[in-house]
This record gives C-alpha cells, structure tokens and sequence, in this order.
C-alpha cells in the first residue's frame, strides 16, 4: 500500500467518523459521542478497506 493510499484511507474515515457523530448526536453526552466515534471508525475503516482491494482487484 503506497503512503498516499494511506493517508487516503485516514482522511476518508476521519471525515466519515466526524459526519457520522455530527448527524448523530447534539453533543451533550461524551459518552455517546465516545460510542459514535468508534462505531463510525469501524464502519468507515470496513468500507475503505473493502473499497480499496476491490479497486486493487479491479486494476489488476
């Protein structure tokens, strides 16, 4: 995986982690943006991964 694929992948899943707990969430409970953040995290790093070998396998 090159460097610019990684730094890819980080910014994609940083921007839907912050989306995700901005929709929601009204920022009141720490605890919940504490799930929602790791719950975005997850999601977000399942699908630029299936994302990025799915393109890799395509251009192959």
């Amino acid at each position: 995986m090159l460097s610019t694929d990684i730094l890819l992948s980080i910014a994609i899943v940083g921007i839907y982690t912050l989306v995700h707990v901005y929709l929601r969430t009204n920022y009141n409970d720490k605890k919940k943006i504490l799930i929602l953040f790791a719950e975005g995290f997850i999601i977000a790093t399942i699908i630029t991964g299936i994302l990025y070998y799915l393109i890799k396998h395509i251009s192959s």
